[in-house]
């Protein structure tokens, strides 16, 4: 077992000596990342909203696509020998944390959440909320690419850690369709196509429970609303980031 440990460490040591690694972020040298970037997974969470079929969905992102923000996102996405996974769970968690002032606004006492869609419990029970990854192409879960589902995780565990009386359970309910394509390089018009009827639902949403999804970037907000669409309806929205927020 030592043995194998050792050349393992040797591996590794070669396979950097030749390609060394770079900050996701900000392209330093020899850090996965370094950290300044890492700080930013605990960055203020920023409102926001995204227009759906009943009105504004309110939600929190960290930032603007941009930048070193930006860069995690794609490689997160794309590079194989990166692994951002606690970077996605560290924000994630402040994200849900965040999410307390839309799922459980500041005052209520426990068994009152629920207020923006003004579904209100009865005092001392426990409220259910569903954190729902955007759904991702079968190429990518099976290369572990997954951004959504990693940042699900850390928003559920910071919403049940930040809000009293809420039981936040990560639920993997949606499936993309076969023929399903990806929304990478599309313009906005061709986005807003390209995701309409493009998701199934694994289960029905049980009455009662709050729905918050999550997805890696906002854009145009075509993949919140179909998500909306197929589970029928959203409390909450919770990214990593979206374009246009720096002007």
């Amino acid at each position: 077992m030592a043995g194998a440990r050792r050349l393992g460490g040797l591996v590794d040591g070669l396979w950097g000596a030749l390609l060394p690694v770079q900050c996701a972020g900000c392209l330093a040298w020899d850090e996965v990342l370094c950290p300044s970037c890492r700080s930013l997974a605990a960055a203020p969470a920023l409102p926001t909203a995204v227009d759906g079929a009943r009105g504004p969905i309110p939600g929190v992102v960290l930032g603007d696509y941009s930048g070193p923000l930006r860069r995690i996102v794609l490689t997160a996405k794309h590079a194989a020998r990166t692994d951002v996974s606690d970077f996605l769970d560290e924000a994630g968690a402040a994200l849900g944390t965040s999410l307390r002032e839309v799922v459980a606004p500041v005052g209520s006492p426990p068994g009152r959440v629920g207020g923006v869609t003004g579904r209100v419990c009865a005092a001392g029970e426990a409220v259910t909320v569903w954190v729902v990854p955007a759904p991702s192409s079968w190429r990518r879960r099976l290369r572990g690419r997954s951004v959504a589902l990693p940042l699900a995780r850390g928003v559920a565990r910071g919403l049940a850690s930040a809000a009293p009386g809420v039981r936040a359970c990560v639920v993997d309910v949606l499936a993309l369709r076969v023929g399903a394509g990806s929304q990478s390089g599309k313009a906005g018009a061709a986005r807003v196509v390209g995701r309409m009827g493009s998701m199934r639902p694994r289960a029905e949403v049980p009455a009662g429970v709050l729905v918050v999804a999550v997805d890696d970037v906002v854009t145009t907000g075509a993949t919140i609303r179909e998500m909306e669409r197929v589970l029928g309806r959203l409390d909450g929205v919770a990214a990593l980031c979206r374009p246009g927020l720096i002007s």
